[in-house]
Formats: structure tokens, sequence, C-alpha cells
């Protein structure tokens, strides 16, 4: 084996082997912007060698079988396979996830600075399912440096950091050494609850695309890119948003017929065609919200992860063009939710009405 590609995209890893770009094509599918994020233990383990019969999530387990037996490396690590590579190339689309899944493999390189002067990093603006001529026209490729490492390094523990503000703070920094992580850090921040909304931009426009006629959940949520216009949350994510908005205790989405938003119900045909035949339509709360005249975490908990930051009623790290840190004096409510679990308002309504006596 001489050649190796890394990218965090499926459908991209699968375009370039059929395009011949490499002997050995590896999608790194970490999804960094959901859910709490792993610790540096785990994710050291992630990308060094497979211990025997050990079943954790490997770093490997999405390329292709055929090339691994081929190159004879099935199960190794990392650093040990780049090691072996005569040339190896980081190949990042421009959504958030794939930067952050390129800063982390640079953090984690930068104490491994002999292997990694060995690697290119493509910068990519064409989708990786593009034709095969159009990714090699549009991707530069450049030599991983000193400063490509240290700024991977620095967004890296800004982002796992307890708070969002060494994120924000990035925007003050040089960050044209990876042409996308600007727009990276500006995607994200928008994803944290609205000064006014307390809605995230991907759960705002949700609300923006059912007050426009859109009636079903298949209509709101991606991979209708163009519509959805939102790239930080993928199709399993922003239907979970939409779970979220539609079975809170003071819902902003009525209608809903089917839920969770899971595998197992795209699995069941009557429960998954009971889903996509729900009729959806904006609650008082959810009209007024995009009135801008009421805000969803007055009326609701929040638990859920941002990065490092676990936002909370009472940790509520809000955006509005900057950053506006939690305010002590703010009142808020009870969460009786378990975390990641979303349930129907009624299994909280005591919990709640207990709490506003």
């Amino acid at each position: 084996m001489t050649s190796l590609i890394l990218t965090a995209d499926d459908p991209g890893a699968g375009a370039l082997r059929r395009g011949g770009f490499a002997d050995l094509v590896v999608p790194i599918l970490h999804r960094f912007v959901w859910g709490p994020l792993p610790s540096d233990t785990e994710l050291s383990n992630f990308l060094g060698a497979r211990p025997p019969r050990q079943k954790a999530a490997h770093w490997l387990d999405f390329a292709s079988r055929r090339e691994l037996m081929a190159a004879g490396v099935r199960g190794k690590g990392l650093l040990e396979i780049v090691d072996r590579c005569d040339r190896v190339e980081l190949w990042m689309d421009t959504r958030p996830n794939d930067q952050l899944v390129l800063i982390w493999l640079l953090d984690y390189l930068r104490h491994h600075a002999e292997i990694a002067t060995k690697i290119v990093l493509r910068h990519v603006d064409t989708p990786l399912h593009a034709p095969a001529w159009q990714i090699a026209e549009q991707t530069m490729g450049i030599a991983v440096s000193r400063e490509h490492l240290e700024l991977g390094h620095r967004a890296w523990r800004a982002f796992r950091a307890p708070t969002p503000q060494a994120w924000f703070d990035l925007l003050k920094q040089d960050l044209s050494a990876l042409p996308q992580l600007r727009r990276c850090v500006l995607e994200l921040l928008d994803e944290l609850p609205g000064d006014t909304s307390g809605l995230g931009a991907s759960e705002l426009r949700i609300l923006e695309l059912l007050s426009a006629g859109y009636e079903h959940p298949l209509d709101v949520l991606p991979p209708f890119w163009e519509r959805f216009q939102r790239r930080v949350f993928d199709y399993w994510e922003a239907g979970a948003l939409l779970d979220g908005l539609a079975l809170a205790p003071v819902p902003v989405i009525s209608g809903l017929a089917e839920w969770p938003f899971s595998i197992e119900m795209h699995h069941g045909r009557e429960r998954l065609d009971r889903y996509k035949a729900s009729t959806l339509s904006l609650t008082p709360l959810g009209k007024a919200i995009l009135a801008g005249e009421d805000d969803f975490t007055v009326h609701n908990p929040i638990r859920r992860w941002w990065g490092g930051t676990e936002l909370t009623n009472a940790n509520l790290w809000r955006w509005h063009g900057v950053l506006i840190a939690p305010d002590p004096d703010t009142p808020h409510v009870i969460d009786c939710r378990e975390p990641w679990q979303v349930v129907h308002w009624r299994d909280c309504e005591a919990a709640y009405s207990a709490a506003s006596a």
C-alpha cells in the first residue's frame, strides 16, 4: 500500500474510491456536533490499534474490507498506517462536522509531527460525491505544517471547553491556514439558543418552513439541503430536533403522529408511514417565537450538549451575532427528562405543575 485518503463523509469516500484517488480510502464518521463529546482516552483508543476481540468503535470500521485485506492493515492504528504510506491526504468537506474531524485529527497528529509532515491537506470546495474530474480540478493540496497542527490544536481545545467562549474567541484570530474553519465557527455558534427565540438556527429553520406552508416531517428535514439551508446537523439529528420541538412540555409544533425519530421507527413500515403522513403546524408558542414575541426556554427545559458545553436553563449560553453568557438572575424550570431522552409532555406534567406552584 502506498497511498491513503482520510475523509469524514461516507458517500464522499465512495466517490474517491471509484475515482481511484488512493489505494485505501477511510471515512472517519465521528459525529461531534451531537451529544456529549468522547473523552480524550476514548478518542485516542478510537485511532489506535484495535485489540483482539474488542468491539468498541474503531477508525477503520467503515473502510473497505477488501482494501484493508489487500494492504494487510486490518485493525491497525492510524499512526502505524500513516507511517507505512508513501502518500497520505486529508480530504475534508466544508460542512461543520467534517471540519471538526479535521481539527481533531490535526490535534492528534500534533504530538507526532515527524509523521504529520508527510500528510497533504486538500482544501475541498466541491462536494466529494461530485464527478471525479471535478473533484480533482477543484481541490488544492498543501503539505500539513506546524501552523496547521497548532491551529487545529487550539480550535479543538476550544470546542471541547466547558463554555463556548474560547470557540467564539477564535473569530479574533487568524484562521486562514484552515480556510473553512471561520465558517464552521460561525455555523456552530448559530446553533446556540438565540437571544430572543431560545432556539438554535436549525430548530428555527424548521419553524420557518412550517410557517411557509410545508406540513409533513420529511418536507422540513435534510436531505433537502437547499430548502433546509443549515448544515450542522444530519437527517437523524434534525429529526431528533423536530421531536424535541413537538414533544416539549409546551410544544411549538403540533400534529406529530409517531415518535421517537429512530432507526426502530424507520424499520417499522406502519410507524414510518404514520410519521411521514403527520400534518404539522405551529402552535401558538411556535407562532409567537417566529414573531419574536416569546422564548422557548421560558416554557421548556433545556438540556443538551454543544461541544464541551452542557446547555441547561441555568447554564444558557446564547447567540445573537455576539456570544451572550448565562444570566444568573434569570429563573429556570426544572428538567425532569433523562439526558438525550425525548418524552411526551404528559410524562413531565406532574413535575412541572409542582415546579410552577
